[in-house]
């Protein structure tokens, strides 16, 4: 198979062309490179087989399956290969960087990747689980880029309480409000906050009836979209002085933590770190998140590469959406491919 030239010829008004270029790419690639049959790619990237064969006859008709699949201009299709290979990855989208050290810039490009993603494998009746962050603000703002989708029956649901001023824009609830809106679904808020003052409080908001309700829908998901963050002195989180402190997070470091998702800080084997402050965390747990069918992590950037590598090392997403600089970082001195999925 080659690749030649633009992909597209037509395609859906809400897709940009290079999510589609991708798209058809990432299909070719597992169809006559990987020998999957159309029903495995179908179930490993949640489309139809209807789909699956669509895009096959566009990748045909359109030259881009002859002997080889070339990646087009900014289509980073063999850093996503060896990223799914290396790491178990159900799928890995790479998109490109301008500004590798500036974690707003990356968050944002990033983001928008991520919007895309979301909008080929949302499905009407779908549950979400989300986290919160400034990656996860950059994929519901990507969203605007896209006609309104209407998506019957879809729940996004917040997978940790509130962590932020509720009039900032990364406020979880708000986050949920805004992206069902966008797919035409309805959000369901966690009313309480992300981190309670003691472990006994902690306790006490999850046996409040609402609270417990909101909690069981966001661990029956079938879709979880979570942000990656490390631990810096320069976070929101320490930022907004009333989450968590620096000297708290210092103390995780010094038990080894190098990330978090959904504030549940993991060392560089991915493996939770108890602390009081995990006694005190209102939302979701790293074993609750792996029961989810398919966990989507969202990050990237110079601050981020040691949090997102211990994610993977310890197998808490099925696909990652990073940069092609951390992509190519995450490959460097990896070690062995490994085979087996996180379940």
């Amino acid at each position: 198979m080659e690749g030649s030239g633009h992909l597209l010829t037509s395609r859906e008004p809400w897709r940009s062309d290079l999510d589609t270029d991708r798209l058809l790419v990432k299909v070719a690639r597992l169809y006559y490179e990987a020998d999957f049959t159309q029903a495995q790619i179908a179930g490993r990237i949640r489309l139809s087989r209807q789909k699956v064969q669509r895009l096959l006859d566009q990748a045909r008709a359109t030259g881009v399956v002859r002997i080889v699949v070339e990646p087009l201009l900014g289509v980073y299709a063999e850093l996503e290969d060896s990223l799914e290979k290396t790491y178990g990855l159900a799928e890995a989208i790479v998109v490109e960087t301008s500004s590798y050290i500036d974690q707003a810039v990356v968050s944002r490009e990033v983001g928008v990747g991520a919007a895309e993603y979301l909008l080929r494998v949302v499905r009407p009746q779908d549950r979400i689980t989300i986290s919160w962050g400034g990656t996860l603000l950059g994929m519901v703002n990507g969203l605007r880029r896209h006609p309104h989708r209407d998506m019957p029956g879809v729940l996004v649901v917040q997978g940790l309480g509130t962590v932020v001023d509720p009039g900032r824009d990364t406020h979880s609830s708000e986050l949920a409000r805004r992206m069902a809106h966008f797919l035409g679904g309805r959000a369901v808020s966690l009313s309480a906050p992300g981190v309670a003052g003691t472990r006994a409080a902690r306790n006490a908001f999850f046996r409040d009836p609402h609270i417990e309700k909101v909690l069981q829908v966001a661990r029956a998901a079938d879709l979880a979209f979570v942000g990656i963050g490390a631990p810096r002195r320069e976070s929101i989180l320490v930022r907004e002085g009333s989450i968590v402190r620096w000297d708290e997070l210092q103390e995780l470091m010094g038990r080894g933590a190098v990330g978090d998702v959904n504030l549940r800080y993991f060392d560089r084997h991915g493996r939770e770190i108890s602390s009081d402050l995990d006694d005190r965390v209102v939302g979701l747990t790293l074993e609750e998140f792996r029961q989810i069918p398919h966990v989507v992590g969202l990050a990237g950037g110079a601050d981020k590469l040691e949090a997102v590598r211990a994610a993977l090392a310890g197998r808490l997403l099925d696909v990652l959406v990073t940069d092609h600089v951390t992509a190519g970082k995450l490959l460097e001195n990896a070690g062995q491919p490994g085979n087996q999925r996180r379940r």
